[in-house]
């Protein structure tokens, strides 16, 4: 039988990205997991000496706990292995979050009196709630007050730093949009690289797609178009999203065919986003538009055009409905286009954008984004009326002249638009909007005797 091991593994405060690769790898085999409360250990010797693999959590440093350290050794009295991954540290959370070097311990928000017994009053202590997160809050005080100003937190954990911030260390709650509440309404397929882009710059991500990527309702134009791809019949196939790229891409593996289909076919992207999708199914675009939009898109073609064939046939995959500036511009130049849906867009579920709604009048968002002319407009088809009203109180981005327009025909403020046409470019844009210098969002410093 496998010899069973209890891991004591700390997954440290605050934001989960913090955990050791370790600790997450430990989670995913484990057996049985004991949460961070008073453990019964009779329970982990028990299963351990069955040959299983037993995962003790603890927020924090395990050996910063003393009650994790007595199971520890009861679990060796016991002659069964342990093992400790370790997390940062309640010190080192101090220091790396709010500015505080020294001694600091990890309490629930309650127990906080008890974390500063026998502490002179007149002793300066620093309380920070939801450390490493974009709801930090870090209240100065002393030992004889931290106690009834952690009242309001509830059972919250809370790091108790002996000590005052450097001013000069607070980085955490200098970044831009440090604290705010930042709407995504891409696609849930897209949002991942633009949620952690924002998470870098300090924001609380809200995800809630207004739009879902479906395959097209006839697969038939797009199936047809790619077996004429195989044959060699086009010149040049142009993608303007990455989304077209996947689709497409799907729809190529779903018939059995590879990159090789491309064959000696040119490659356009409207942007470079659209570019590394390529790239990762491994295909390399020729043109790739240098303003990331689809006129652009259409000059570079056109320019490049002018060095082949003057009827080259063009494949353009794309969204079900989308701007013809594409295909217009080509055909006005001799060129044939076939244009197919590589997929189609629809509004998320009216339930998720109503939970949304709420969160705005009640004053919980901060700022929205939008990505695309169909990101609008499903906000605005799905909220109706409302939705003007209610976009009033936050600050409105967006990605480019193109939806910035769509906003604005539906009666939408926009406050932000990127200078470059992606995703990074408007969160960049949004960023440099906020003034950058000063403590941000959702922290406090107070100083009370």
């Amino acid at each position: 039988m496998e010899r069973g091991v209890v891991s004591f593994v700390g997954l440290g405060p605050g934001d989960t990205k913090l955990w050791a690769e370790r600790a997450g790898m430990r989670l995913s085999r484990a057996d049985a997991v004991m949460g961070d409360e008073p453990a019964p250990v009779a329970r982990m010797i028990e299963l351990a000496q069955q040959g299983k693999r037993v995962v003790r959590t603890v927020v924090g440093d395990p050996f910063e706990s003393p009650r994790c350290v007595a199971e520890a050794l009861q679990v060796v009295s016991a002659g069964v292995d342990i093992e400790v991954v370790p997390a940062i540290s309640a010190a080192g959370a101090a220091g790396a979050f709010a500015g505080v070097a020294g001694r600091a311990v990890l309490v629930s928000a309650v127990d906080v009196a008890g974390a500063l017994a026998g502490t002179a009053g007149d002793t300066p202590v620093t309380l920070v709630s939801d450390p490493s997160l974009p709801s930090q809050r870090v209240i100065v005080t002393t030992a004889a007050g931290a106690a009834e100003l952690a009242r309001p937190l509830g059972r919250a954990r809370v790091l108790v730093a002996f000590g005052v911030p450097h001013e000069g260390l607070r980085w955490f709650e200098r970044r831009p949009l440090f604290g705010k509440r930042v709407l995504l309404t891409r696609a849930r397929e897209q949002s991942e690289g633009a949620a952690a882009l924002l998470r870098d710059q300090g924001a609380d991500v809200v995800l809630v797609p207004t739009i879902e990527i479906r395959d097209p309702a006839d697969p038939g134009p797009l199936a047809r178009a790619l077996a004429d791809l195989r044959a060699g019949a086009y010149g040049w196939t142009a993608f303007t999203s990455a989304n077209g790229v996947e689709q497409t891409w799907k729809a190529l593996v779903g018939l059995g065919g590879d990159a090789r289909a491309f064959g000696a076919c040119k490659i356009a992207a409207i942007g470079p986003a659209t570019a590394r999708a390529l790239e990762g199914r491994g295909l390399r675009a020729d043109v790739v538009a240098k303003e990331f939009v689809g006129e652009s898109l259409a000059r570079e073609m056109l320019a490049a055009l002018k060095d082949g064939p003057v009827a080259a046939r063009v494949l353009l995959a794309r969204a079900a409905k989308a701007r013809d500036v594409v295909p217009e511009a080509l055909r006005a130049a001799g060129c044939q286009v076939d244009v197919v849906a590589a997929y189609e867009t629809h509004p998320a579920p009216r339930e998720a954008i109503e939970a949304l709604a709420g969160e705005i009048e009640q004053g919980r968002l901060d700022v929205a984004t939008f990505t695309s002319s169909s990101t609008v407009e499903n906000f605005c088809d799905l909220l109706g009326p409302r939705a003007v009203e209610l976009l009033k109180r936050v600050r409105v981005a967006t990605i480019g002249p193109v939806t910035t327009e769509t906003a604005r025909v539906r009666g939408v403020r926009v406050d932000v638009v990127a200078r470059e046409y992606t995703v990074a470019g408007l969160i960049q844009a949004l960023a440099e909007s906020y003034e950058p210098p000063g403590l941000q969002g959702r922290q406090e410093s107070e100083r009370r005797g």
